[in-house]
């Protein structure tokens, strides 16, 4: 059996009762029902997990992953991601072999990316250190909005962003500080 796959033995129930009795049954429910090969559900969240915090630069508490996916070519399942400030997303996972290997497609904008860019436009423009922080995850599409926090000195405040594409180009704007 592979390490990526559940598969289950149906002679392994069979052994409890008379094997001759029982072999034409089990024979028989092999051919009619064959093995069922899964995915792996925690080598997949574990993976993912890894990939959306590399991608986004942000802590990733938790995926999860539907458990009763075939490890068939081109299935496609989602995954619901979970960041460390309980902003969640989903993931869209498609199995890419037989031998239940995944890839996967993050749409999440970079945050840290996205924090240093409006942290150092806002420093540019008031003359002043001021420092971003954005929601953990934040979809990567067009007409998305989000709030960010913003921090200088003592002063706080906040930016609504709207993004204007698909490509995660922002506009945003200052809300009255607090």
């Amino acid at each position: 059996m592979n390490g990526a796959l559940s598969c289950s033995d149906p002679m392994r129930d069979a052994r409890a009762v008379s094997r001759h009795a029982l072999v034409p049954l089990v024979a028989l429910a092999s051919v009619l029902c064959g093995c069922t090969r899964t995915i792996d559900s925690d080598k997949a969240e574990e993976t993912i997990l890894t990939g959306t915090a590399e991608r986004t630069g942000s802590k990733i508490a938790s995926v999860d992953c539907p458990s009763d996916q075939m490890a068939k070519k081109g299935n496609t399942f989602t995954c619901r991601v979970v960041a460390a400030d309980g902003t969640r997303g989903d993931v869209l996972a498609t199995v890419t072999a037989g031998t239940g290997e995944v890839t996967f497609r993050v749409r999440f904008r970079n945050t840290q990316a996205t924090e240093r860019s409006m942290a150092d436009e806002l420093t540019h423009r008031r003359g002043r250190r001021v420092s971003v922080d954005c929601p953990d995850i934040i979809a990567r599409r067009k007409g998305v909005v989000f709030t960010c926090a913003t921090a200088s000195g003592k002063s706080r405040g906040r930016v609504r962003a709207r993004q204007t594409d698909n490509d995660a180009n922002v506009h945003y704007r200052q809300l009255k500080g607090k």
